[in-house]
């Protein structure tokens, strides 16, 4: 028989050797008809192991993602082995793949690469080897298709022999159901241990062993737990468990405890899928010796077996990788991270909101909510004891309904299929109920006035009905032809179908909705209009969503991510998708999505170097603007702030020198430095006298000079711009010989080759010229010191003084004037606003400035301060700097510099390999 299938390859290949859409469902019809035409239609297993050859062959290559992992372990690949042995039979996979091909409609190549992929870097689950643990991490985006992609690793994973497979959810109980009834069809497969139901159709009278369910509609509470107590506890010899847990810690205390039980084998294998595992399981706890409870919880799960493999699933890692990784019972995943590949039909962030970078032009998805209009409806920062006193519902979602509405009639063979609009405006219960009431009154005269008066012209609701559909469809040309009176005619029967909803979703809806009209479950093509906030947002899949509305300020990205319901797949409909949201979540999207992007970059190069999750660091990017922050600050408490990752456009930045150092050594170097400085201006650069106060400014000073000038003069310890770049890792710190301000001028230099400097010397009130008291400087221009109040602190075993007190400012905008008069031809206006203001390239062209004074160190009653301490040659002074990078205008929010956030592994690398500098520095000393 193996003769024919190979016959029926060969030929098979032949027909569609030269076919560029091929999909597996061409693949397996023909098959299909040519096994009937051979007569071996019912060998299953010579069908199933062609239709993958064929695959392989005809398919093109399918992108598997990107898989870091540690390769240093006691770990060993095992799955091909497997998969290779004469007993291999995956036939809970086989059946879960035709369940999606069949009922689904969904191809699945691509989910199968991933699968084997990541089932390969978890534990070998043969009772022969060593028992090995790992914890790993899945990353896809939101709304994506993760629970499916979990679901098929659970299905593979049973059939290599996993026998307790845990799906961690939410604390909500809502939506662990909603994970629960999933699990129910994709994975079980039988209801009442009798009834097939979806992937169960598919394993009748294959002798697939059906799991033990631990949960069902209800979670692993008392009753339950007290119901299994009997019950034997999974084993090598018994037939796989599963159980959907809510992240709660009743619950999980629960479970642990049932199962850590003599007659529970410490080496069976067991399968740890957290979903949202960003949500609940990271510790917040400020002390890595008092874990919060959920997370100590989890630690303990994972150590009932030697076995365990942990995998975290989530779309928002950013807590995930901020986890200490020397704490080795934590979660951090330290032996794989796996990026799931885009679909190219996923909807994400980058396509309807765009990213720092910027934003989709000519797309009409995404509108912007008026703020101040909405605020006299329902204030952003409203309490939970708000009420709503406008009995009508505000005109912009009104609007959005309306939009609604119509999108449901023009989406293409939409008769029998669910539609859904979100709206989420509030986190309170009670206001949330509030916005439904007037919602739902909202819907029935739209459905009222469709119903009997839409052949009135007048009837308002016509024609507001009319004014959405030519504003918003018509306009870009989405209206499949149609025309108005087209259009509502369609409407028309729509609103007579009774199959528009409004449904809310929180803990008290119950009653809401059974008083609405929307008590029973869902039905096939209901159209529904949900109002809620969190429950609603995060993790509840909304079938056919189209519209959404969403007024509210978000904290952090994880958070704003999640509640996107409006990602994902919309198959012929994704133009008429629309959203409306404020301004201000536009832009935090826009920084999320950078975020977001830049770490599976980093993950790429780090793939291309063969480096693992504990070899190479990750560092997340601090938003630049006011706005949503990475996640909860309890998440990030190992994270390190660190601005050496500046891409120094520093536009608008007041930079400056403020905390000074007097060790001799160090004013000699800093004075050296000045020397050449001033004799490379007075001989190379334009010079002129500023018409403020006689300042001497050069103009078209060479990089090159400024460069070199910067690269031996520092201020004090701790001086972040001017000083030494620290390195800190677990309270070492190690000094990094360079500074902000050089780095800056070094990236300046490479990108910019012809770029040229001003160099201003600010006079200040002090008596005695520079040029006289210091003739070895070479000055032929006047230079008077700055006098500064300054406070003396002692720093890491360093003095330092620090100007100005706590104001901690050394010029002013009077200085940033004085060299703008003597590069700016024009009148000045009078500046009224910050120093900032007069930073413009009006001023100032393209060109940075550096600002030099020489300061005068005084105490709060105007006496010098330890002059004993300053050597004779600085007996009147010490030099200080300021940097000066024009903006293009005002109101320029242009920050393409950025700080990161570096997790534990970035700055333990780093500070070792600044270790490692240093001593490589004192050997060549030596």
């Amino acid at each position: 028989m193996n003769d024919i299938w190979n016959d029926i390859e060969n030929l098979m290949e032949q027909i569609f050797f030269c076919d560029k859409e091929i999909t597996e469902r061409k693949i397996e019809s023909a098959l299909h008809v040519l096994a009937n035409q051979y007569n071996i239609e019912n060998d299953s297993a010579g069908f199933d192991r062609t239709f993958r050859n064929l695959r392989a062959k005809l398919m093109p290559k399918i992108s598997q993602g990107i898989t870091l992992m540690d390769t240093t372990s006691a770990w060993k690949s095992w799955l091909p082995e497997l998969q290779n042995s004469d007993s291999w039979k995956a036939t809970r996979s086989n059946s879960y793949y035709e369940y999606l091909l069949k009922d689904k409609d969904s191809d699945y190549a691509s989910l199968e690469y991933t699968t084997n992929a990541i089932v390969g870097l978890l534990s070998d689950p043969r009772k022969s080897q060593p028992p090995v643990s790992r914890k790993g991490l899945i990353l896809g985006d939101v709304q994506s298709g993760k629970t499916r992609s979990y679901i098929a690793l659970m299905n593979l994973a049973t059939d290599c022999g996993y026998k307790l497979l845990i799906v961690l959810t939410s604390d909500n109980e809502d939506l662990r159901q909603q994970t629960q009834k999933r699990i129910d069809t994709d994975y079980v497969g039988f209801r009442g241990n009798s009834i097939p139901t979806g992937i169960g159709k598919y394993q009748v009278n294959k002798g697939v062993a059906h799991p033990i369910q631990l949960t069902n509609e209800n979670d692993f509470v008392t009753p339950s737990a007290n119901a299994f107590h009997t019950l034997a506890r999974p084993s090598w010899s018994n037939v796989p468990y599963v159980a959907v847990l809510k992240k709660n810690a009743s619950t999980l205390s629960k479970f642990n405890k049932w199962l850590d039980s003599p007659e529970f084998s410490k080496d069976l294998p067991v399968l740890i899928i957290d979903d949202e595992s960003d949500y609940a399981s990271v510790n917040s706890s400020k002390s890595d010796d008092s874990p919060t409870r959920i997370n100590q919880l989890l630690r303990n799960l994972c150590e009932l077996s030697k076995r365990t493999s942990y995998v975290a699933v989530t779309a928002t890692p950013f807590a995930n990788i901020f986890i200490d990784d020397t704490i080795e019972e934590d979660l951090f995943p330290k032996d794989f991270i796996h990026i799931l590949q885009s679909p190219s039909a996923y909807i994400g962030v980058k396509e309807l909101f765009g990213d720092m970078d910027g934003c989709p032009e000519n797309d009409m998805r995404v509108h912007e909510l008026d703020e101040d209009e909405l605020e006299d409806w329902l204030p952003l920062g409203h309490k939970k004891t708000y009420e709503i006193f406008d009995p009508s519902l505000d005109p912009q979602v009104q609007y959005a309904i309306n939009c609604f509405v119509i999108a449901c009639c023009l989406r293409p063979k939409a008769q029998d299929k669910q539609q859904s609009m979100l709206i989420h405006m509030s986190r309170f219960t009670e206001v949330q109920r509030q916005i439904a009431d007037r919602v739902y009154h909202y819907l029935r005269d739209i459905v009222n006035a469709e119903r009997f008066h839409y052949a009135d012209p007048e009837d308002p609701y016509i024609e507001s009905m009319r004014s959405a559909f030519e504003n918003e469809y018509q306009k870009y040309g989405q209206t499949n032809g149609l025309t108005w009176e087209e259009m509502l005619l369609k409407i028309h029967q729509f609103a007579l179908s009774g199959r528009l909803r409004v449904r809310l979703v929180n803990s008290d809806s119950l009653e809401w909705n059974s008083n609405h009209g929307a008590s029973d479950p869902l039905v096939s093509n209901e159209c529904t209009i949900f109002v809620g906030g969190n429950q609603l947002s995060r993790g509840m899949t909304l079938e056919g969503l189209i519209c959404s509305v969403f007024y509210r300020r978000v904290t952090a990205s994880d958070t704003l991510l999640q509640m996107g319901r409006w990602f994902g797949y919309r198959p012929n409909y994704e133009n008429l998708q629309r959203i409306w949201m404020l301004p201000q979540s536009v832009m935090d999207y826009r920084y999320s999505c950078t975020i977001v992007e830049e770490l599976k970059d980093s993950a790429r190069k780090m793939k291309e170097q063969g480096m693992t999750p504990k070899e190479f660091g990750l560092a997340i990017r601090k938003n630049p603007n006011t706005g949503v922050r990475i996640t909860n600050p309890g998440k990030m408490r190992n994270a390190t702030e660190d601005s050496t990752y500046q891409e120094f456009d520093l536009a608008g930045e007041i930079i400056e020198s403020v905390r000074l150092g007097i060790e001799p050594a160090r004013l000699h170097l800093n004075n050296t430095a000045l020397t050449q400085l001033i004799e490379d201006c007075q001989m190379s650069a334009l010079s002129s006298l500023s018409k403020k106060a006689d300042t001497q400014v050069f103009q078209n000073v060479p990089s090159s000079a400024v460069v070199e000038f910067l690269s031996q003069y520092r201020s004090g310890y701790g001086d972040k711009p001017f000083g030494l770049a620290l390195m800190t890792y677990k309270n070492q710190s190690t000094e990094l010989d360079t500074s902000l301000v050089e780095r800056y001028a070094k990236t300046q230099q490479e990108n910019y080759p012809d770029l040229t400097w001003n160099v201003a010397f600010i006079n200040g009130a002090g008596k005695e010229n520079v040029r006289d008291a210091h003739p070895e400087l070479g000055l032929t221009f006047d230079w008077y010191p700055v006098e500064r109040t300054s406070s003396c602190i002692e720093d890491a075993n360093y003095l330092v003084y620090q100007v100005n007190g706590k104001k901690m400012r050394l010029g002013s905008k009077t200085d940033v004037l004085k060299v703008a008069a003597a590069t700016y031809s024009g009148v000045i206006p009078k500046q009224n606003g910050s120093e900032r203001d007069s930073y413009l390239t009006k001023y100032f062209g393209d060109t940075p400035s550096l600002l030099l004074y020489m300061v005068t160190l005084k105490d709060k009653d105007g006496k010098e301060t330890h002059i004993t301490d300053l050597n004779e040659a600085n007996s009147i002074g010490v030099l200080a700097a300021k940097l000066i990078v024009p903006k293009d205008d005002i109101n320029s929010t242009r920050h393409h510099g950025y700080t990161v956030f570096k997790n534990s592994v970035a700055v333990r690398n780093d500070f070792e390999r600044l270790e490692n500098e240093v001593a490589s520095a004192e050997d060549e000393e030596d």
